[in-house]
């Protein structure tokens, strides 16, 4: 047999299935409804449309970043932001425009807590990573934003646990995690039309996340945090292992993933072609939370236009903060199909709707945001087709409370009878803390400690380098301890509670720079490490405080050298 006659029988095989899959998704009304056509809103300002949340093949997505920019253009986007994981410390590629799409370089990072998603990071002097506060007060250290990824993904390792945590944004809405909650049936009704309709039959198992909109709009209380929907797109489908060679299907595909549903970030300027300048443009609108949603595979493009006015202007737009201190109008307007909902929430209810294409209420202190539905629009309950990020009204923002502690003891550490750790081929040595920097000295009597390390080269295999300061009769009177800190490079390390003959351990990290500072840790901080016989160290039990540096935030074969000073416990 030819091989052009295996082609063809290959082909008419093919064209069996498909047309026998047609019949079953016409028979049993599973065919997903082609998106409706509606015009962007006419003089609401410059929109650009984007996707945000996109693997390439430099993590675990399958395509490259030109394909994924092809895929992007091809589905009538502007932007696309690529967060591939990884630890910080790769540079991001500078933005540039690829086939007529801006593409911005982010990265996803791994936490304790869950997973992050850094816009605006620049390459990281240390690998960033440990619990989700430590790696937040990094990413904000150098000027990232940080949003919170997939939040409420039924995978317990990918479910975000750090509420707690001011985080920067968060995602609403996330594709890989929207099929996870799916019955089979409904998996299966969406694999039959997506031959067919593929945006369409993604954007079938997509609900409205109840509890997880129910939160945002309680942070947004406090202070303000933007949304966006991420399409944490793969287009990968099968092994886990990230190899090119692995097996996997290159589904649901990056078009698919992009006509889906798409974020529409405001901007003062239409965008220019400038790559540098448009990203920036676009990253500073999602900051400010400038920015709505929209399934496009129910309706495409429409449009928003959200904003709060008094009697003579408009006084605060979508992602604003607005005074209350005259009377003031929300108002909002929509581009979208014939017989759509729109409703005005505050403080996450719903204040009015209408099925006209405008709608205004009159504004108390509160969070105000909008959601708009279409006839049919799928999920259980339906996701909105239309969801604005809040304005806030009458709210001060950003303000967190400081408590004001006062010092009502301080013992010091045991610096004088400091002892160094270290791994098999790893270096640890004390040195002359005055040789090491001239900056520091002797506090009370108290020696500064001088700390140079060397991680062993290779992959990560337990490396570590450690100072030992000894505790005696344990730390259940003390609150926190404090000391001064200084470092050859910016760097993260940890500082550890040791209990007993078990070894058993309890750490919370800080941050040294070349700077002298003064860190504080909480020993209530202070969070198990491997297996402990109690989640909160024993403190009446602890015999040891450690000054650690291993993989955690450390390459294998890093070196450098700390000077610490004034190590004392406090209540």
């Amino acid at each position: 047999m030819t091989q052009m006659t295996q082609m063809f029988q290959r082909r008419g095989v093919l064209a069996l299935v498909c047309g026998f899959a047609l019949i079953v998704a016409v028979l049993f009304g599973v065919m997903p409804s082609a998106p409706i056509g509606v015009p962007a809103l006419a003089h609401a300002g410059f929109t650009a449309r984007g996707a945000y949340h996109i693997h390439s093949d430099r993590s675990d997505g399958s395509g490259s970043i030109d394909d994924i920019a092809a895929a992007a253009a091809r589905a009538g986007l502007d932007f696309v932001i690529v967060t591939d994981h990884g630890d910080g410390t790769r540079p991001p590629d500078a933005p540039q425009y690829r086939h007529g799409v801006l593409v911005i370089d982010a990265v996803e990072l791994n936490t304790t807590n869950g997973h992050l998603v850094a816009l605006g990071l620049p390459g990281t002097p240390y690998p960033f990573a440990g619990t989700a506060a430590d790696v937040l007060e990094d990413v904000d250290r150098l000027g990232g934003f940080a949003i919170a990824a997939h939040p409420d993904s039924p995978r317990p390792s990918l479910k975000w646990t750090a509420w707690d945590v001011p985080v920067d944004g968060l995602e609403w809405i996330n594709a890989d995690s929207e099929w996870r909650d799916e019955s089979a049936a409904g998996l299966a009704r969406a694999l039959v039309g997506y031959p067919f309709r593929a945006p369409g039959a993604m954007a079938s198992l997509f609900d409205r996340p109840d509890d997880l909109l129910k939160r945002w709009d309680e942070m947004g209380a406090a202070r303000s945090v933007p949304a966006l929907a991420a399409a944490d797109a793969h287009a990968r489908l099968g092994a886990d292992d990230p190899d090119p060679s692995s097996l996997h299907v290159p589904l649901p595909g990056y078009e698919t993933a992009f006509r889906a549903f798409s974020n529409h970030v405001v901007l003062d300027r239409a965008l220019t072609g400038a790559g540098a300048a448009d990203a920036l443009a676009v990253l500073t609108s999602i900051r400010q939370g400038r920015t709505f949603t929209v399934i496009d595979a129910i309706a495409t493009p429409g449009g928003l236009d959200f904003r709060v006015e008094n009697a003579a202007q408009t006084v605060g737009q979508i992602g604003g903060v607005v005074n209350l201190e005259e009377a003031v109008t929300v108002r909002a307007r929509i581009s979208g199909p014939p017989g759509t909902t729109l409703r005005i929430l505050k403080n996450g209810a719903v204040v009015h709707e209408t099925r006209e294409a405008e709608l205004s209420v009159r504004a108390e202190s509160g969070v105000y945001r909008v959601e708009a539905y279409t006839v049919g629009a799928p999920g259980t309950p339906p996701v909105p087709w239309l969801l604005s990020n809040p304005i806030y009204v009458g709210l001060p923002r950003g303000f967190r409370a400081i408590g004001g502690e006062v010092l009502r003891s301080r013992i010091p550490a045991r610096t004088q009878e400091a002892a160094i750790e270290k791994g098999v081929n790893d270096s640890s040595e004390l040195v002359d803390a005055q040789a090491a920097d001239a900056r520091d000295r002797l506090l009370a009597g108290e020696p500064a400690l001088g700390w140079r390390f060397a991680l062993a080269p290779g992959v990560p295999a337990g490396q570590f380098a450690a100072v030992r300061l000894p505790v005696t009769g344990g730390l259940a009177a003390f609150e926190r301890v404090r000391f001064t800190v200084t470092a050859s490079a910016p760097m993260r390390a940890w500082l550890q509670l040791r209990a007993g003959e078990a070894t058993e351990r309890w750490g919370k990290t800080f941050y040294a720079e070349t700077e002298p500072l003064i860190v504080e840790l909480p020993l209530k901080a202070f969070l198990p490490i491997g297996v402990t016989s109690s989640a909160m160290p024993p403190l009446e039990r602890i015999d040891s405080l450690l000054f650690v540096v291993d993989t955690l935030n450390s390459r294998p074969g890093a070196s450098g050298a700390l000077t610490i000073s004034d190590v004392a416990f406090v209540r």
